[in-house]
């Protein structure tokens, strides 16, 4: 035979010590200040690693679109050389030969020079437009990281939240099964209760102390996690605030047509059609002539004392020149301009995709969601009726008037119906805020 009282004992250190953990914890959560769901996503847009890195992608963005990145300004450069030679030089000529002793020749010039493309076929404008058109594409990528960092931030939010109550559910839990021991201890001392129903009270303990310390476990790992979305410290400890707000208003109608006009996807896909048609007038610019211009200053200078001729000579002055270039023929042009053409029809293909995407995932989306609100009703209901019947379980208990296993079971039914009831209010947010961001809403 067990010895049930040592075990008792066992049982009820095990319940002080519970009970100190969760002292210590509520005086430090006392100490913490509540972080808002508000407070989480400030946090969020401002240090999440991914949103930063997409923000310098659009700042490079802006500044592949200003003008003088597309060749809207001249450009001017300026160069100069000097040599020197050493050389002695003999020169036939018909009136004889003519010898030059070992001397130094000098020659240098320096120059200014502007360039500027009058005329490269539109070319640039394209190109211009293309660039601008993808600082727009920048932005409507980070509007999408930044939202589906804003979903990340909901999931582990309200899982923390979730955990939180299922840790809170299963210390009540812990604490109504050492109660049980007891009573079944008392019962066995006093033949009301068999050794069986004292060993069954025992195993339903030492499980729900074990639920409630992986509860705990989970519940670190996951405020770790939402630490990291946040991008702040993983060690930041905080207490964040249960309440939640559902709209419950939205048709189906609203959403879609949300969906399409303001949602980050269909905008990315017409951005890149936009693209695509500016591409082909790019490479149109391809048939038609260059047209240039150059201007610049000049000045040269050659002393050679073993000159035949000419011993010196300095040259200074403006020069300028227009040039013209016209590429008649060439192959690659028209691979080029088909490639582009194919190009856009890929682009109005996946933009009609991407629309029929949205509207497929927005109407699902809004069927979920009102279904997570019947859910959620539902497990409301479920809670007060586990609820009373748990209370009137446990008076009956008391009274002997049911067994330690109709017990157990009222308590299971009222542990589970909060767990679900907890699970489907955060999963209701959640969906909620997924269709928020399919319609545009989410970031504003």
């Amino acid at each position: 035979m067990i010895n049930i009282e040592s075990y008792l004992f066992k049982m009820l250190d095990m319940r002080r010590l519970y009970s100190l953990i969760g002292l210590l914890l509520a005086v430090n959560i006392q100490a913490q200040e509540a972080l808002s769901f508000e407070d989480a996503l400030a946090l969020t847009l401002e240090n999440n690693y991914d949103i930063r890195i997409s923000r310098i992608n659009e700042q490079v963005a802006e500044n592949n679109a200003e003008r003088q990145a597309n060749g809207y300004l001249p450009t001017v450069n300026t160069s100069g050389a000097y040599s020197w030679t050493y050389f002695e030089s003999t020169n036939t000529l018909r009136t004889g030969e003519q010898s030059f002793d070992p001397n130094s020749s000098y020659n240098y010039n320096a120059a200014i020079t502007l360039s500027y493309t009058l005329f490269d076929g539109l070319g640039r404008k394209y190109r211009y437009q293309q660039a601008a058109n993808g600082k727009v594409l920048s932005s409507l990528e980070l509007q999408t990281i930044m939202e589906s960092a804003v979903l990340q931030l909901s999931q582990f939010y309200h899982e923390v939240a979730r955990l939180k109550q299922q840790t809170q559910s299963l210390d009540s839990t812990v604490y109504n099964s050492v109660q049980r021991v007891k009573r079944a201890q008392y019962g066995y001392e006093y033949g009301q209760f068999t050794q069986l129903d004292v060993l069954n009270a025992q195993v339903d303990l030492d499980t729900d102390s074990i639920n409630l310390m992986n509860s705990r476990q989970q519940l670190e790992n996951t405020k770790r996690s939402l630490n990291l979305v946040m991008g702040v410290p993983v060690e930041t400890v905080y207490e964040i605030q249960e309440a939640v707000q559902l709209i419950s208003n939205m048709s189906a109608e609203e959403v879609v047509n949300s969906a399409l006009e303001k949602g980050s996807r269909v905008l990315t896909a017409e951005q890149q059609q936009r693209i695509a048609e500016l591409g082909i007038g790019a490479n149109k610019s391809a048939w038609l002539p260059n047209i240039g211009v150059n201007g610049g200053y000049q000045y040269r200078g050659i002393d050679d004392p073993n000159g035949a001729f000419l011993l010196s000579n300095n040259s200074l002055g403006p020069t300028a020149t227009i040039n013209l270039n016209w590429n008649l023929f060439d192959g690659r042009n028209n691979v080029q301009m088909q490639n582009a053409k194919l190009q856009l029809e890929s682009s109005n293909t996946a933009l009609e995709r991407t629309k029929e995407q949205v509207r497929t995932e927005a109407l699902n989306t809004h069927g979920a969601y009102l279904n997570a609100l019947f859910v959620l009703q539902a497990r409301e209901s479920n809670v007060n009726t586990a609820r009373n019947n748990f209370q009137r379980s446990e008076e009956s208990f008391k009274l002997s008037q049911i067994t330690s296993v109709e017990f157990r079971q009222a308590q299971l039914n009222l542990l589970n119906s909060e767990l679900l009831l907890s699970q489907a209010l955060y999963e209701a947010k959640n969906i909620e805020l997924q269709m928020l961001g399919l319609m545009g809403e989410l970031i504003k």
